[in-house]
């Protein structure tokens, strides 16, 4: 299938609004951003970098050509022209994780390289991707670095108490964006099921049978059918533990989108063959 390439768009035209509405009510708490930017961003940028040099594969044309190919194409599809590092970890699970802003990494764990195909590869780094382009970075970087031990600065502390639950709740939803950044990056909304199919805990002796309308029911019932009162508080309860969405949730959000017509309009309107 010939991909299109994304040239002078508008990210806001991409971000989920639960993303966007509470990003926004953050970026308007005076002197955040800049503290962010001052602080917390060069931290974790450098602990990110001494973990993936001192614990991971470093990607490159010459270490990984096929896998930085893939990292290639992303970009290219995004019109990125600054290209993130890159690194492969030892976990044999479909995950993925990025650091930086200014330094942006991602990191990939060697599960993922085995059990995605070609396709599905770029809708992974096209997620990772998608929280670079949407300046996710920044805020989920604090959020992580709430958590880390030696983080013992009494200003972190100060912002931690004002911004913690927000930031949680918007760490989840941030992903609702990502996910659309992704799907514009494959370009095929079975693509992007089947990656989640996979992450949900599909077995692997099985990805020869992925029902994809299955899996989009269950999406579906999810939605529908868990509303009583002890449902809702499970749910918020389990958000608030969780470290990402629950698949399946991800899944319809990705869905909707797609099904809405919105994201062929965007394609048509910002494509350039390849």
């Amino acid at each position: 299938m010939l991909k299109r390439r994304l040239r002078n768009y508008d990210i806001n035209n991409i971000k989920h609004p639960e993303d966007s509405e509470i990003l926004d009510g953050l970026n308007k708490i005076p002197l955040f951003k800049g503290f962010l930017n001052n602080t917390i961003v060069p931290i974790r940028e450098a602990y990110n970098e001494v973990e993936s040099y001192g614990d991971g594969w470093n990607v490159t044309p010459q270490s990984s050509p096929q896998i930085y190919r893939k990292l290639q194409e992303a970009c290219d599809i995004l019109g990125i022209k600054k290209m993130p590092k890159l690194t492969s970890e030892w976990f044999y699970a479909p995950s993925s994780f990025s650091a930086g802003n200014e330094k942006f990494r991602i990191v990939i764990s060697s599960g993922a390289i085995d059990l995605f195909d070609d396709e599905e590869l770029i809708f992974f780094i096209g997620h990772e991707l998608g929280h670079y382009i949407c300046g996710h970075k920044p805020y989920q970087m604090l959020l992580e670095a709430l958590y880390m031990p030696f983080i013992d600065n009494a200003s972190v502390k100060v912002w931690s108490t004002i911004v913690k639950v927000p930031l949680l709740d918007w760490y989840r939803k941030s992903d609702f964006t990502a996910d659309r950044v992704g799907l514009l990056c494959c370009q095929d909304i079975d693509v992007a099921l089947r990656v989640m199919i996979k992450r949900a805990g599909l077995p692997k002796k099985y990805y020869n049978q992925i029902n994809i309308k299955a899996f989009l029911q269950q999406a579906i019932d999810f939605e529908t059918q868990h509303i009583g009162n002890l449902d809702k508080i499970a749910k918020a309860l389990s958000l608030r533990s969780c470290e990402f969405p629950w698949m399946v949730q991800r899944a319809i959000r990705l869905y909707e989108w797609y099904h809405s017509g919105d994201y062929q309009r965007f394609i048509n309107k910002n494509k350039q063959i390849i």
